[in-house]
């Protein structure tokens, strides 16, 4: 069985010949480039140098040698920006959105400094901002990827939060959700352009890319560690129906899936997610409320696939003992595995600090359990 019959089989909620693995198939499923570096070193593999696009998490696009050494089932499809970072010359950069970057002292990831829109104070403020345009830079390299992967399933990256989470960096968070609170008229000109834009974006990679691709993935966080971040009411009325134009275009247009990545203790949204065309989950986020793997799979495991949720990146990975990583992934897998409809990965990237051994450890016990 390829590594793309046996995702296929998973989205289909059938058993494959095992659970299907993803390693760096999305900016969620990764490893911070010094973690990478550090295992290649560690396990005497070909270093094929290092691939960051997703520039502010530090996420390396994986080197083949550790997605060959693990056996992963995933190859991430990951555009450039329509442009390189400005250098302001002072330590901070400009991406593509306007939005100004800069380093964090402990020079591992970037933080906004500085919003285009922070300082909008009408709808003509909002339709003024100048959406980027797609460009022929965002497609290096992508078409070659792709084919010499064919076998693999291809997940197209690149989107971010194209709508509430966009929406928020662009204006800044108290300016965000007074919008959403005042319904003045703001937040929804800026939906409106922000869906426009996205949609632009997509088509064009698409029409470079989408007869190779699997699935288009997107993120929204929606969830805190212990509640949603607005209200289910809230969501159901500003946010889902932007989301189900977008998901929508994706099905409608190009009968590809769709994978959303959604933090936190968002299980209050999860049938509306599946109402909307979502056809997995990301990172299913077990150390939040509710989030319990044996429930969530009982509830929503034969209308979703749950991506993720093999061990807890905030706690076990980090801290825990190897023995301890592997039975909590034991454990998952087990809970997630039955009928099908489970990928596995870590909950979120694996971040400078996690222990080699651990990692080690996880993709060990997952090689373990995986099978049906």
């Amino acid at each position: 069985m390829t590594s793309k019959e046996r995702i296929i089989t998973a989205l289909n909620h059938k058993e494959a010949d095992r659970v299907p693995l993803d390693i760096g198939g999305t900016n969620c499923t990764a490893m911070h480039e010094i973690i990478e570096t550090g295992l290649k070193k560690k396990l005497g593999l070909k270093d094929h140098g290092t691939v960051v696009k997703a520039r502010y998490l530090g996420a390396a696009v994986p080197d083949e040698s550790i997605l060959e050494y693990f056996g992963a089932d995933t190859v991430s499809i990951y555009p450039n920006e329509t442009r390189p970072w400005i250098d302001n010359g002072d330590g901070t950069f400009i991406d593509m959105w306007g939005l100004h970057q800069q380093k964090n002292p402990d020079g591992y990831y970037y933080n906004v400094c500085r919003r285009p829109l922070e300082d909008a104070e009408s709808i003509e403020d909002i339709e003024a901002y100048q959406f980027p345009e797609p460009t022929p830079y965002m497609l290096e390299g992508l078409r070659e990827r792709a084919l010499k992967n064919s076998d693999k399933y291809l997940i197209l990256e690149g989107f971010r939060e194209p709508l509430f989470g966009m929406a928020s960096w662009l204006r800044g968070t108290e300016n965000f959700y007074i919008d959403l609170a005042s319904r003045d008229g703001m937040i929804v000109a800026l939906l409106d352009k922000l869906l426009a834009g996205h949609t632009r974006i997509l088509d064009y990679l698409m029409n470079e890319v989408g007869d190779l691709i699997d699935m288009v993935k997107f993120a929204e966080d929606l969830g805190s560690q212990i509640s949603m971040l607005i209200s289910p009411a809230m969501y159901r009325e500003i946010i889902k129906p932007y989301q189900a134009r977008l998901y929508g275009h994706v099905h409608e247009k190009y009968n590809k899936k769709v994978m959303l990545h959604s933090c936190g203790a968002i299980r209050p949204i999860i049938n509306d997610f599946i109402e909307i065309g979502v056809d997995a989950l990301n990172p299913v986020q077990i150390s939040a409320k509710d989030m319990i793997p044996e429930e969530l799979k009982a509830e929503f495991g034969d209308r979703i696939v749950f991506w993720g949720g093999g061990v807890d990146t905030q706690d076990v990975l980090v801290h825990a003992a190897p023995a301890e990583v592997k039975q909590q992934v034991k454990q998952n897998i087990n809970a997630f595995k039955k009928s099908g409809g489970y990928v596995f990965a870590q909950v979120h990237n694996i971040v400078p600090g996690v222990p080699l051994e651990n990692i080690i450890a996880m993709y060990e016990a997952f090689h373990e359990n995986a099978a049906y």
